[in-house]
């Protein structure tokens, strides 16, 4: 599930709430200043010719300025469900690397333990590598392509010479 919402998206719609408030604030001044102007005996502006036109003028308004709330509530809904989602994989991928860092230092410990380990083979008294492959006959030597393979030839040719 991918909720990420990007933040150009969501800065021009909280941009244009904004102007559209501010416009509407802007009318809501514009009608008290109409009211107050009314009371002093002065004439109401156009539009405005009675106390019904005001009474809806100012309802609409506010039923105006109530949806862009409720707008502005769920856009910022979205916006912090979308951080948290963000923050739970942020922090499930820092956990999975912290893991795996542990595994790492875990495997790495075993290692560390295998090499030091001393094995019987290290106290053999074998002969000579360079003997070995000297003296041995083929069938010893055909397959010495790794250490541990030519370890396995020496010591099957060792048995093979004490028997």
């Amino acid at each position: 599930m991918d909720c990420e919402v990007p933040a150009n998206t969501t800065s021009t719609n909280i941009s244009a709430i904004a102007s559209q408030i501010e416009a509407l604030c802007d009318n809501v001044e514009r009608i008290a200043a109409a009211i107050v102007n009314g009371t002093n005996n002065q004439p109401l502006p156009s539009g405005l010719d009675s106390p019904q036109d005001i009474l809806h003028t100012v309802a609409s308004t506010f039923v105006d300025l109530r949806v862009l709330n409720r707008q502005l509530h769920e856009d910022k809904a979205t916006l912090n469900a979308s951080v948290g989602d963000l923050k739970r994989k942020t922090d499930d991928l820092a956990l999975e690397l912290e893991n795996k860092q542990r595994e790492v230092l875990y495997i790495q410990k075993e290692i560390d333990t295998t090499q030091r380990q001393e094995t019987i083979y290290q106290t053999i008294d074998l002969i000579p590598e360079q003997e070995f492959l000297e003296t041995a006959p083929d069938d010893f030597k055909q397959d010495i392509t790794t250490p541990h393979k030519l370890m396995l030839s020496r010591l099957r040719y060792e048995i093979k010479q004490r028997d």
